[in-house]
């Protein structure tokens, strides 16, 4: 993450706050509580994350969190209502509860694809969730739960690949090893991976093969693992949908970590509150704190659904009432109005319009537009500019159809292209419009698809905005984007591949055709747009390959003498053309050389590799110089242009 990154991320941590709450009927308030209005759609100004739906119908029996309804057909039937399944549904055994764990894949309302299960508990009431599949780069494996918790001896994590995986093994963070299952839901867009597990080692990451057992690397856990925290400061509370509360003690004072399958969702501070609730709501599962008066929250949603919850004072002495439960519609763009009551039914605080529009939070610069052609579900995409002080122009969107709504925004500097991008799937096969910023040296915008075609971006100026926008449209299917090509005023061509998120399994597929390097490296141009590279037969950071129907050479020029990556021990990666060596100056003060030779593949370049230095410090600040087969200075970059 940039400063940039960073400082919008913290900006709007400072202005979203998020209020939801569950399905608990509440007929004694509700009857005589005041009606409040009918909320509208709201657009959640939040930097996107990839977030779990979660439902579980649930009726309260005059007890703190007591289930009546978690029958898992009745779970399933309430995950399903505003759902179509795509696949068959698989039952696997839990080794932590000794009861089956239901998992399949589904389509949500909006269309975009889920991962569904019901999880049936030894001691503890059944719940169910939908996870939404990440539309995310260089992904091909994702780590989505796990039935990991205090007291169990063995867990399970699982998960969702692409087709085409074949092999799972989990890897613990003392090296053991343990082999997973790759299942194949017949329909499925998807496959299932689980591995099982001694509950002391605690997987922190899988390694992936292909359907022939060939290597495709490895993935993190690291969406699933809770940060480092100091000792906790109570016992854990089980609280309803499967959510965990604990407190720990920081240098700002208490807090209240929330945990589900084995992740963290979120943390609270435990001090004086802002507000008499504070209620959050991560991976759809609604939790929070409340004053200690406050004995059950109502929310109203829009459609005249209405949820209420009931709390519970927390164990430790902290002074707090607790609560945790679901959704009741999924419906994260919901305005709603939220009511706390005392024991005694009387109303002690109230909140209208709770998630509204926050463009008051964050003002645009002139006109908020919105992108023509963008109509139907989730729709129609609004863009604006805004500003994080005098140094970060943004651009904002809203709309399209992403699984946690919201807004996303984006720095725009140096003549950069960061794109927006807005998805829908419905109607089929779907779409994705991408949107951003026009520099002042642009001309035109052009997205290059895979088939060599390409689509000219429209642009568009907003009455009083800072700068104009370009947005284009791209239907989904088996042409894919290659990446944008710029044309400048002084017509020269800038280009910005799209990163392949298939780019080390198709490259491992490929038998012939790889270039072998020194270091035990070798590569491969992969289409569309990526250049694939492997270390000692395993795939490595990939860079950026050559926009359909172009060269690698395209990519490089004074400004850009070349790209490179550093693996598990090597660095590497290609340069312009008449390089002979290139020497790397790290961070830390460490310095190699690498020996160039020309592409075997008439890409108009040079490939290097060697092994990096240890103890090199890549964070920043490295310079790389390339020099001729004569020895003379050829060219300098630093800090240079690179992937990881």
């Amino acid at each position: 993450m940039n400063d940039l990154e960073e400082r919008l991320r913290a900006a709007f941590d400072a202005r979203a706050s998020t209020f939801e709450a569950s399905p608990h009927a509440w007929a004694r308030v509700r009857d005589r509580r005041p009606r409040g209005r009918t909320a509208a759609r709201l657009v959640l100004a939040a930097l996107p994350v990839a977030l779990l739906a979660v439902f579980v119908p649930v009726l309260l029996d005059g007890g703190l969190g007591r289930n009546t309804a978690n029958d898992p057909d009745t779970i399933y039937q309430g995950l399903m209502r505003d759902r179509t399944a795509a696949g068959e549904q698989l039952t696997v055994d839990n080794p932590t509860e000794g009861r089956p764990l239901r998992l399949w894949f589904a389509r949500a309302r909006l269309g975009y694809p889920e991962l569904c299960f019901v999880m049936e508990r030894a001691d503890a009431e059944s719940y169910g969730g939908c996870t939404p599949v990440p539309n995310e780069p260089n992904t091909d494996a994702w780590f989505t739960g796990s039935t990991l918790r205090d007291g169990a001896e063995t867990a399970m994590d699982w998960g969702v690949a692409v087709q085409g995986i074949g092999g799972v093994t989990g890897v613990a963070a003392d090296g053991r090893t343990f082999s997973g299952t790759v299942l194949r839901p017949s329909g499925a867009p998807y496959r299932i991976w689980t591995v099982t597990y001694p509950a002391r080692h605690a997987m922190s990451r899988i390694e992936i093969a292909d359907d022939r057992g060939r290597s495709l690397g490895r993935r993190s856990r690291d969406p699933l693992m809770p940060p480092e925290r100091s000792k906790a400061a109570g016992a854990a509370l089980d609280l309803p949908a499967g959510v965990t509360a604990r407190p720990h003690a920081t240098k700002e004072g208490m807090e209240v970590s929330w945990t589900r399958h084995g992740a963290e969702l979120s943390s609270t501070p435990a001090g004086a509150l802002r507000e008499p609730v504070d209620l959050r709501m991560e991976e759809n599962v609604i939790m929070g704190l409340a004053r200690a008066d406050v004995a059950r929250i109502e929310v109203a949603f829009d459609g005249g659904v209405t949820a209420g919850i009931e709390t519970r004072p927390d164990p430790w002495g902290l002074g707090v009432a607790l609560f945790a439960a679901e959704h009741p519609t999924g419906d994260r763009q919901a305005r709603h109005d939220i009511v706390a009551y005392d024991a005694a039914g009387t109303q002690v605080w109230r909140q209208d319009d709770a998630n509204r529009d926050r463009l008051e939070d964050t003002p645009p610069i002139g006109e908020t537009m919105t992108l023509p052609g963008t109509e139907g579900p989730g729709g129609p995409v609004r863009v604006w500019f805004t500003s994080f002080g005098e140094d970060m122009l943004t651009l904002c969107q809203s709309g399209g159809v992403t699984p946690w709504g919201g807004t996303s925004c984006q720095g725009t500097s140096g003549g950069s292209l960061f794109p927006l991008k807005a998805i829908r799937y419905l109607p089929e096969p779907g779409s994705v419009t991408y949107v951003g910023a026009v520099h002042e040296s642009w001309e035109s915008v052009e997205a290059v698809l895979s088939d060599r075609r390409r689509i000219r971006a429209e642009i568009l100026r907003g009455t009083g905005t800072p700068a104009p926008i370009w947005h284009v449209t791209i239907p989904t299917g088996d042409v894919v984007l290659g990446g944008f090509s710029v044309r400048k005023k002084d017509g020269r061509i800038e280009r910005f591949p799209e990163t392949d998120k298939g780019c080390g399994r198709k490259a491992v597929t490929t038998e012939t055709g790889r270039q072998a390097l020194p270091a035990g490296v070798t590569a491969l141009v992969v289409e569309p747009s990526c250049m694939a590279f492997f270390e000692n037969g395993e795939p490595s950071a990939s860079l950026p390959g050559p926009l359909p129907g172009e060269r690698l050479s395209d990519l490089l020029g004074p400004d850009r003498p070349l790209y490179w990556a550093h693996g598990a021990g090597t660095w590497y990666g290609y340069a312009r053309a008449g390089t002979a060596t290139i020497k790397l100056v790290t961070a830390n003060g460490l310095t190699t050389t690498a020996e160039a030779v020309p592409d075997q593949w008439g890409q108009g370049v040079v490939l290097f590799a060697a092994p990096a230095p240890k103890g090199g410090d890549f964070s920043a600040g490295m310079i790389t110089t390339g020099y001729g087969a004569d020895g003379e200075k050829l060219w300098q970059d630093g800090p240079v242009t690179r992937r990881k």
